[in-house]
């Protein structure tokens, strides 16, 4: 059986896949002394939650297989994924992890059956062809979401990367 619907929110839908392709609910601000050097980074609530006042969720049921989208750039990253044959290690897609299987990435989380090849190919040519799909597309093509923001940084280490840059900047 297949069927997608739409549902909206004023608050971000949250799904499986948000959190890698961008969609953050904390960000750092980089600081500096009255004399220029770094302080510690002060941890905010991320402008990105508060850029639409109304979100849209895309639920796809296929094949006893029921999927969340929040976001177009969520729906191509899966798509991007799914039509890759072999299908790619959740090593491969999360190149930092140190050791293991990255075990909270989406694709580790997919259940066992949308991971052969032809449910693969269906859900593809699935997604591409449905009218709530496009619908989905359009609601979020009038004004584009964005995802990075002047001053904010994503992670930690973003702040931590920027300094390091600033400070060799400074030197040359």
């Amino acid at each position: 059986m297949k069927s997608a619907h739409l549902s909206y929110y004023s608050r971000f839908p949250e799904a499986p896949i948000s959190w890698w392709v961008g969609a953050r609910s904390e960000g750092w601000l980089r600081r500096t002394t009255t004399g220029g050097q770094p302080k510690r980074p002060l941890r905010i609530e991320h402008p990105f939650w508060k850029q639409r006042k109304l979100w849209c969720l895309l639920s796809v049921h296929f094949q006893g297989v029921e999927l969340r989208f929040a976001l177009p750039e969520e729906l191509d990253l899966f798509m991007s994924v799914m039509s890759r044959n072999p299908l790619p290690s959740g090593r491969s897609l999360v190149p930092d992890c140190a050791i293991g299987r990255p075990n909270q990435h989406w694709l580790s989380r997919l259940p066992k059956e949308a991971k052969p090849w032809k449910f693969r190919q269906a859900i593809c040519k699935y997604l591409s062809e449905c009218k709530t799909v496009k619908e989905f597309r359009a609601f979020y093509q009038q004004r584009p979401i964005q995802f990075k923001f002047e001053g904010v940084c994503a992670s930690y280490f973003e702040v931590h990367a920027a300094v390091r840059e600033q400070l060799s900047a400074s030197r040359r």
